[in-house]
């Protein structure tokens, strides 16, 4: 590569994208600024494999190699000089992202027993680009231990090389999609929780909660909804039991769904590339059975996610996140704005509800990875739920301020009267804290 090219290639990299930018200024009180990822592994993790694991991954995806300069007016990126580092792991973090604890690097990686953690800065990736860097790095590491593992073609490994457009801000793509704003649901009184207000630096609780996916696939498939849409009135008939019930509440509960617009625009990026799409459950679908309710929710977000209404919103929504980073104004100045912007925005719902897909790798790894999940925290909501999915199960991940058990327990007592046994895992945790003034120099 000549120098004018090897010079394009690494401004480009320092490129900052459209919307994802607005994790650069909220701390993880205000969005969901670090997600976590969690690998339990068949054996023990080996951490200086692991380790050696992500510097490999990271020369296939030099887009990661990245870290955050706060500057007078504004972010921006760097590229670091630093190795990766790998961390002993506990459910309640001790660190912080970006920080000298990362040696920089906008991502965490830990481990614990079996069990290897992976969080990322949102403005770096979404759930999907994140899984293409986990599955390089897990193919690697599989590899560094000894174990027979091939690549099928669906893993970005060395063996195919980095392109730019694998870091291409993807709303510039979606510019050219036909545009609408019509059948937008509006901005209307939805269920809050103002009694877990306040606790946005506080520990949460997470439930996991599995069942067969086969199964749960049949039914939609049969009942003619999606799984997101059933999932959605499950949770919402959790939610009355836990806040409705003895009370006047009579609110919408309304769901923030991110949608994956690669679905729409073919691109290769691992960028933030989402449209962030409102799924509401109206009161008097309570009256309904659940499936006729699921139906009606599926019915109404077709109009949602339809590329001209996608489309629209998520530039809409891009173009005000873009305009904040480039506003001529001092960095505390901007990092208020910027942070009373997206708690706004993310309190015209009740909570988020994101699913993130199948988590799929060569067949020849499967053996050495026996559980995958993730978990979206709740930052300024009472509560954030992440769908997943790993070979035969579904796990939806439901973090939440309220220490009691009973959202889990009304969860599980729903999906089972729909005929879907389920397991759960409940702890305590807290996810790796995000302030740009705790940056590495």
């Amino acid at each position: 590569m000549n120098l004018y090219m090897r010079n394009h290639a690494i401004n480009h990299l320092l490129d900052v994208d459209s919307y994802g930018c607005i994790f650069m200024y909220a701390t993880h009180c205000d969005l969901t600024t670090a997600p976590r990822h969690i690998i339990r592994m068949s054996e023990p993790v080996r951490p200086e494999e692991l380790r050696e694991a992500l510097k490999i991954a990271l020369l296939r995806f030099p887009q990661m190699g990245l870290g955050l300069v706060r500057g007078e007016k504004q972010y921006r990126y760097r590229l670091l000089d630093k190795p990766p580092v790998v961390l002993p792991f506990e459910d309640i973090s001790p660190y912080y992202i970006g920080s000298d604890d990362t040696n920089g690097y906008l991502f965490t990686c830990g481990y614990k027993g079996n069990t290897i953690y992976l969080e990322y800065q949102h403005c770096t990736s979404d759930g999907r680009g994140w899984n293409e860097f986990i599955k390089c790095v897990l193919y690697y590491y599989l590899k560094l231990c000894g174990k027979p593992v091939e690549n099928d073609g669906s893993i970005r490994t060395l063996e195919t090389d980095y392109q730019q457009e694998e870091n291409e801000d993807g709303f510039i793509k979606l510019r050219k999609a036909r545009q609408s704003a019509d059948n937008h649901y509006p901005d209307v009184p939805a269920l809050h929780l103002p009694e877990f207000d306040g606790m946005e630096d506080s520990n949460e609780w997470t439930a996991e909660i599995t069942i067969p996916f086969p199964r749960l696939h049949k039914f939609v498939k049969a009942n003619e909804i999606s799984p997101l849409t059933l999932l959605m009135a499950a949770i919402c008939h959790a939610v009355y039991r836990t806040y409705y019930v003895g009370t006047d509440r009579k609110d919408a509960i309304v769901a923030e769904v991110p949608m994956d617009l690669r679905t729409y625009i073919k691109s290769p990026t691992v960028r933030f590339f989402v449209a962030l799409l409102d799924l509401p459950f109206h009161y008097e679908y309570f009256s309904l059975p659940i499936v006729e309710a699921a139906q009606k929710m599926s019915e109404y977000f077709d109009t949602q996610r339809a590329l001209p209404h996608a489309a629209f919103w998520a530039l809409k929504n891009a173009a005000r996140v873009q305009n904040g980073h480039q506003a001529d104004m001092p960095i505390d100045e901007k990092e208020r704005m910027m942070r009373e912007q997206a708690r706004a925005y993310i309190r015209r719902d009740s909570f988020i509800l994101t699913n993130i897909g199948p988590f799929r790798v060569p067949v020849s790894m499967e053996p050495y990875i026996e559980d995958y999940g993730a978990i979206l925290p709740c930052a300024h909501q009472p509560f954030g739920v992440l769908v997943s999915s790993y070979r035969d199960t579904l796990k939806i991940s439901l973090s939440q301020r309220d220490a009691r058990p009973d959202m889990m327990n009304h969860l599980v007592d729903v999906l089972g009267e729909l005929g879907f046994p389920a397991r759960t895992k409940r702890y305590e945790f807290h996810v790796t804290r995000y302030d740009g003034k705790h940056l590495a120099k």
